[in-house]
């Protein structure tokens, strides 16, 4: 299912394959140990709003390394119309 709805790449750990090229197991277990620090703070989460909360983590997450004041300041300035 992911492979239609997304960038996964998997690895076979019943034949003692932990890594392929690019894709390991560590980028999901860093992921989550990033989105639970984040989380950790909210103390919880609505479930209605639960998938809004981690696509921001996600965005944070993939841009970490990045100015994201800078990148967003940019991308508002980008959507107001010139005169």
């Amino acid at each position: 299912m992911l492979n239609m709805i997304g960038k996964h790449k998997g690895v076979a750990h019943g034949r003692e394959e932990y890594v392929r090229e690019d894709s390991h197991i560590n980028g999901i277990e860093g992921f989550w140990s990033y989105a639970n620090t984040w989380l950790y703070h909210s103390r919880g989460v609505p479930k209605q709003y639960c998938h809004l909360y981690l696509k921001e983590i996600e965005f944070r997450f993939n841009n970490r390394n990045r100015n994201i004041f800078n990148m967003l300041i940019n991308i508002l300035v980008k959507t107001v119309p010139t005169p």
